[in-house]
């Protein structure tokens, strides 16, 4: 069995789709101009291991994805974090797999539903971790799969989904701390390995919160080559409507300056004030994208670049910070409550981004890092306090960190947009409306009355009786209303938002488009994968 690639010049850079056919030894790989290939392996990413053995499937830290060859088999190689994925069909004869779902339906000839409603519900479904999720998404031909943290394993006899290898259990804070401190030499090493064609850039993010300050100061000794801050911080109790945040600043220059970390500002709303050319993307990889915060920072990449972000942090909060209502989440499986940083799936294939969520490290054991949050020995570092996290206040404040610099309230600086949503530009705001009407999904009517709808479900999604449990002050009235609900019908009184299968609509609008791109690229190949 061999790996026959092709590089196609209008490919994503990141992007890249393999195929198989019945009775041949070859593995067609078609890939964009960043993904490293190798005989015996390929990659878009980086991962805590060896770069020249090439050992991707026997490593627990990778981010980015690839392939491996092996005895009579191959190993397609997932990212630890259930931040990006593999999709891939069904037919092991006429095998088809991709770090791309709009790639994978445009190989596979295939498209999205338009009128399908669910495919909203099976994207927030990754919120249940890789053992829950939804998996398949249907298609006009049938379905495709999507794999999360998983591998792929094909031989002739057939699929086979592998769990990564397991990271130790961590029985201390300092066993933690230092397996971390490993894992993330290991991958630096990787990303800048001389071996590399196109050797990674390291970019980070920081704020004034617990997560991106651990991180920063965990590689702040491996280097890290630019920082970026957003200073102004997300709306507090609201959905972005465009205003200016009230919220206070979220600025993480100091900590920086502490840490020795170039940094450098950029605006969350640079989306409304620069040309969003990849708008698309974003749509095309989640339909609650929250992540159009981080545009700005797509400018400074022009090389393929790992960017550390903190996006798993709430695996560091103990179990009263969490709340009742999120403690089915405190297991190994990988669940998370909220979709931020999932977004960026397909648009960073597009610009050479590699997201590295680094506190999914080792977070397999999430219930021993759990165990070691709530031990006797971080009391000096917990503030007793809703919003308190003391593995990653001691991992910053030991080196060197002011206590009063970072974690002191919750912030961030996504944008969340509201239900249901829609572009932001208008030339593709103005299609997708036409796109609705033409498919005969909503009217002018509708179209005129989404604003509206909007600013209902903003109120919704924020004053829902259903969150009686931490508004009885700010809204007693609805928390009695809600508690009687529960007392009398068994669960709180929930008031639904509306319209919100216009998000699959959208999903699948922005998917089927970025499907007709990379189909076009695709007709220049011949059926065997060689170029015409």
């Amino acid at each position: 069995m061999q790996f026959v690639y092709s590089q196609i010049e209008g490919f994503p850079p990141l992007a890249w789709v393999a195929s198989s056919q019945p009775g041949r030894e070859e593995i067609t790989v078609l890939h964009g101009r960043f993904v490293e290939t190798r005989p015996h392996f390929f990659v878009e990413g980086a991962w805590a291991g060896d770069f020249a053995e090439g050992q991707i499937q026997n490593s627990d830290t990778v981010f980015g994805s690839g392939g491996v060859l092996g005895d009579e088999a191959v190993t397609f190689v997932s990212c630890t974090a259930t931040t990006d994925y593999l999709y891939h069909s069904d037919d092991a004869n006429h095998f088809v797999i991709s770090n791309s779902l709009p790639l994978l339906l445009a190989r596979l000839g295939d498209a999205l539903q338009s009128a399908c409603e669910d495919y909203s519900r099976i994207n927030m479904s990754i919120l249940d971790g890789f053992y829950d999720f939804t998996s398949e998404i249907p298609t006009r031909k049938g379905h495709a799969r999507r794999v999360m943290h998983h591998n792929v394993y094909l031989d002739s006899s057939g699929i086979v989904l592998l769990e990564k290898p397991y990271a130790p259990d961590f029985s201390s804070f300092n066993e933690y701390r230092d397996y971390l401190r490993l894992r993330i030499g290991l991958l630096f090493a990787n990303a800048r390995n001389g071996a590399r064609h196109l050797p990674l850039q390291v970019y980070s993010t920081q704020s004034r919160g617990y997560d991106s300050t651990a991180v920063n100061a965990l590689a702040a000794p491996f280097g890290v080559d630019r920082v970026f801050t957003s200073p102004e911080s997300k709306d507090k109790q609201s959905f972005y409507l465009g205003g200016d945040s009230q919220a206070p600043s979220d600025d993480g220059t100091a900590i920086c300056e502490v840490l020795g970390l170039s940094c450098a500002s950029i605006d969350r709303r640079s989306f409304e004030k620069k040309p969003l050319t990849h708008e698309l993307y974003y749509w095309a990889g989640l339909d609650n994208n929250q992540d159009l915060n981080l545009h700005e920072i797509t400018e400074y990449i022009s090389t393929p670049t790992l960017l550390l972000t903190g996006q798993y942090g709430e695996f560091w909060y103990p179990r009263d910070s969490a709340g009742e209502q999120r403690l089915h989440c405190l297991d190994d499986g990988l669940k998370k409550w909220d979709q931020a940083g999932h977004g960026l799936a397909e648009v960073r294939l597009k610009t050479g981004l590699i997201q590295a969520a680094i506190p999914v490290i080792g977070s397999r054991h999430r219930t021993s890092i759990l165990s070691i949050t709530e031990d006797q020995e971080m009391t000096p570092w917990r503030l007793g306090n809703y919003y308190d996290r003391p593995i990653p206040r001691r991992i910053a404040e030991e080196a060197g960190v002011p206590r009063e610099m970072f974690g002191q309230t919750k912030l961030a600086s996504i944008v969340h947009l509201p239900t249901p949503n829609v572009p932001v530009t208008k030339a593709l705001r103005t299609e997708f409306f036409r796109y609705l009407r033409q498919q005969g999904l909503l009217g002018w009517v509708g179209v005129w009355l989404l604003p509206l709808v909007q600013r209902l479900n903003n109120w919704v999604y924020w004053n829902n009786p259903s969150r009686y449990f931490y508004d009885r002050r700010k809204y007693p009235l609805l928390w009695y209303i809600s508690y009687a609900s529960a007392r009398l019908f068994g669960k709180p009184l929930h008031i639904r938002m509306a319209w919100t299968r216009l998000d699959s609509f959208l999903y699948a609008f922005c998917v089927n488009k970025v499907r007709d791109e990379y189909a076009a690229q695709l007709e220049t190949i011949k059926p065997d994968g060689d170029l015409g």
